[in-house]
């Protein structure tokens, strides 16, 4: 398994986490297994998150729902890829309340430039998700970076993106670090696994979508926006 280069975001927040998905987690060597991500199994509890939305929103609560979490980044060119993806299996499942999308916009640094974060995230959200699913996204915020913390010291959070699976009993199910453009297919399985398990018996047309779309790459125009601490090389296609 190839190893990228490491590039280091070094925040007023103390956060030092690897870039676009400049991280390959776990190898195990030739014919190795890998093993879980360390966060599988842990309980996530509220976090301080800000909607860029509405600020006066309530924070986003675990317990009862099936979550994708994801970390990602205007800047980071792998996360430009992803979350396109992730907007589309979260409107073909807005008839599941159970579901949520809880995708975190992250500037690379903290305390947050809030009304610049805004800015970037709405105007890229403009650009890479249709008028008809844009409504399926909200976007939240970690302005202080105080969640950024607690995934990395906690968590197993090293590099954007990173998307977190977590069940209604709060607890991390499962983990995709970096992007490759199968990912939407596994995604995909998982939530549908994971909603099943909690008594929803619905057939779920994401899952076909999602794999015939697996493989395909990415749609999003290029070039793109580049960003201080984003490395130009960094591609997380295979981990």
């Amino acid at each position: 398994m190839p190893m990228i280069p490491r590039r280091k975001i070094l925040s007023s927040a103390g956060l030092a986490i690897s870039v676009c998905g400049g991280w390959v987690p776990f190898s195990a060597g030739c014919g190795g297994v890998t093993p879980p991500h360390p966060a599988v199994g842990r309980t996530v509890g509220n976090l301080p998150l800000e909607s860029l939305a509405d600020p006066a929103r309530r924070r986003p609560s675990f317990v009862g729902r099936v979550t994708l979490l994801n970390f990602w980044g205007t800047w980071c060119p792998p996360c430009r890829r992803e979350l396109p993806g992730l907007v589309r299996l979260a409107d073909r499942l807005r008839g599941k309340p159970i579901f949520q999308l809880v995708a975190v916009s992250c500037g690379g640094r903290a305390p947050e430039d809030m009304a610049a974060l805004t800015e970037s995230t709405n105007a890229f959200l403009k650009e890479a998700v249709s008028p008809s699913q844009r409504s399926a996204i909200e976007p939240w915020a970690d302005p202080d970076g105080r969640t950024r913390m607690i995934f990395s010291s906690s968590f197993g959070f090293e590099a954007f993106p990173t998307t977190y699976l977590i069940g209604p009993d709060a607890r991390v199910r499962q983990v995709w670090v970096g992007y490759r453009s199968r990912d939407e297919a596994e995604i995909a399985s998982a939530i549908v696994a994971a909603l099943k398990e909690n008594g929803d018996g619905s057939d779920f047309p994401i899952q076909n979508e999602a794999h015939q779309k697996a493989g395909t790459g990415n749609s999003l125009p290029s070039p793109f926006s580049s960003h201080p601490f984003s490395s130009p090389t960094a591609d997380s296609s295979d981990r």
